[in-house]
This record gives C-alpha cells, structure tokens and sequence, in this order.
C-alpha cells in the first residue's frame, strides 16, 4: 500500500527520474497537429466530452483555486465557440464523460467553507441536458474526491482514483500542500439507466491526476501521481498502466507508459490509446510536455506519435471521430510559480 500521507515517494520518483525524459520504444513520430480556434476563455484543469460531433469544455481553476465553472461548446463544422450554463456548484479537477447527449460532471475539489485557499473534495454527479440545456443533479458518489478519472461504457460512468481527506480527519481547510490526504484506488460505477452506484475493485495503486480509457471490455488506468495530490516537492510522478476487466471485475498490470506523467489528457482512436501532455517534477526541476504516447492493448506495446503543439497539463480532451482535440491548460507546472494558462485548441488527425 502506497503510503497515504503528503510526502516524497522516494523510490517512485527515482525510477520516474530515470524514464521521464525517455522515449517509446524508439518508434517514429505519426500523425499531425494543428490549430484551431481558440477558446474564448482558457483555464487550468478544463475537463471535456463529445457529444454529436461536439466539444463541451467545462471546469477552471484561479489562481485562488477558486472553481471557475466556465462552460464552453466547439462546433468543428462551424469552426467556432459558444458559452453554455454552468453547473449550480462548480468544481475544478472534476472528471467528465458524454453519454447520448448528456454531459456528466463528477467529484473535484472546490473552495472549503471557511474560504481559505484549499481543495475541498466533492462527492456530487450532475448532469448536462444538451438538449434542453439544463443542468441537473444526480445520486451522490459514495466516495469523495477529485484529481480523479472517469470514464463512460454503454450507459454506465466508471470512475477511478483520485484524492480524498483521509477517513475520520479534521480539515476545515481542506486539501493543503503538505497536509494530510487520502490517495484512492476506489472504482465506482454510476448506472444511467437505474441511478444507482456500485463498489468495484480497487485500482491496484492508489493515485490521482491519472487518465483512464476503455478499450474492448477494458478500462485503463495510465499515469498519475503518488504521496500528494499537490503537484512539485510533494509527490512524484508513476508511469503505471493497470487494466481493468469488466467482466471479471479484477485488475491486471500492462506495459508502463515510457514517460511518468500527471495532468495529461487521454483518447481513444482505433481501438489505440493516446496519452497526452502533462507535467512532473524530478527533485528542483519541474515542467509541462509535449509528449504524446500511443498504448495499443492488443500487443501491450507503446509507439510515439507527433508531439503536441504546446506543452502543457490540466487541459481537455475528446475525439471526434478520429481526430484527437485538445483545449486549453497551463504551460508551466504547477508549484513552479504563477500558471500561464493557454487558450489553444490543437486537432491531432493521422
């Protein structure tokens, strides 16, 4: 069990510093980038969805951590933006997935109570009607938290990881650097159809800020952080990818991915799994990539693939048909001053 309090992974991050400035297996770059319009107002830690051939990008953070709930919509045959309603209680590090035409938001951290700076992790699921565009709130997460990863199969929304306060603690302030914190393998699974949650097993390692994919009956967990949720001198970066199985309901270790990163984006194209940008730090040295690794579950092998335009973490993601957007984030990792937040839209296309 990976230890739960705030602090340095020192064995992690000595194998993380060994292989994150490596590469995949020596494969040739494929594919291409481009601009598109930029968002109307960028932020850090955006999350984001397609539904019928559009991007919903939501979320934002302050630099006071304060949720920003900006809430946007990319139209790529009109080739521009609009503004949609944000969600009654906004959050930031929240996870996202599109299911017909509904968007769902669920957990990430907002301001505590007392409104001092810090990550109050939320248990709440709400839901978009893009038809109707009205928000709504759904049935509580049992598990309270954020920096977490969700995930849509049929009509269900899996969500694993993440960073919570640890059980029976006091933190009016919430989740602070160096303060205590909860690292979570905890798998629940929302039912659209019947409203209801249930307990899965648990990611074999603990972590939050990872990304999550499924693939032919499995769900991905690749990346992410241990020994906080905050990012520089607290924690340490993992290049873990851990499957698990739907219909046994276990997990099973797979090919690590070649650079150890979190706050990175994830897609699916052609039954391959792309994993984008992000941040890390190794000792005094922190910063954002361009990096884009492609997992293919069927030979459990990793490629390169054309390096994202600008570096950065805590954007949005969402394919539309086979073509990968990424939104926004920051181009500096975090704790290494103030964050410079990016308004592009990158299209990625083989």
């Amino acid at each position: 069990m990976i230890d739960q309090l705030c602090g340095r992974a020192t064995i992690v991050a000595v194998f993380a510093a060994a292989i994150v400035f490596g590469s995949a297996g020596g494969a040739h770059a494929q594919g291409k980038w481009r601009s598109g319009p930029p968002i109307p107002q960028g932020a850090n830690e955006v999350i984001g969805a397609a539904i019928d051939g559009q991007m919903l990008v939501y979320g934002g953070q302050d630099p006071q951590s304060k949720a920003q709930g900006i809430f946007f919509k990319f139209d790529p045959a009109k080739n521009d933006w609009s503004t949609l309603p944000s969600n009654p209680v906004p959050v930031h590090h929240g996870a996202s997935v599109a299911i017909g035409h509904k968007f769902y938001v669920v957990g990430g951290f907002r301001l505590p109570d007392n409104g001092k700076v810090g990550w109050y992790p939320e248990n709440k699921l709400w839901v978009f009607d893009a038809d109707a565009k009205t928000w709504a709130a759904l049935p509580d997460m049992p598990t309270a938290r954020g920096a977490l990863a969700a995930v849509a199969v049929d009509k269900k929304i899996y969500v694993v990881g993440g960073a919570g306060i640890p059980q029976g603690a006091q933190l009016p302030d919430g989740l602070t650097p160096g303060g205590a914190v909860e690292l979570l393998g905890t798998t629940e699974v929302f039912d659209t159809d019947t409203n209801k949650w249930s307990t899965l097993a648990p990611m074999p390692t603990p972590r939050n800020h990872h990304s999550i994919a499924y693939v032919d009956g499995k769900i991905y967990a690749i990346g992410g952080r241990v020994g906080s949720c905050y990012s520089g001198g607290w924690s340490s970066n993992v290049w873990m990818n851990e499957a698990y199985d739907i219909a046994t309901n276990t997990w099973a270790t797979r090919a690590p991915m070649p650079t150890a990163r979190s706050g990175t984006g994830i897609a699916v194209v052609d039954g391959k799994v792309h994993v984008l940008g992000g941040e890390g730090w190794v000792d005094d040295f922190g910063g954002v990539f361009r990096a884009h690794e492609v997992y293919d579950p069927k030979t459990n092998t990793w490629s390169r693939a054309a390096r994202m335009i600008t570096p950065r973490h805590g954007f949005a993601v969402a394919e539309i048909g086979k073509a990968i957007y990424a939104v926004s984030g920051v181009n500096n990792a975090g704790g290494a001053g103030t964050l410079s937040v990016v308004p592009v839209n990158e299209i990625y296309e083989e």
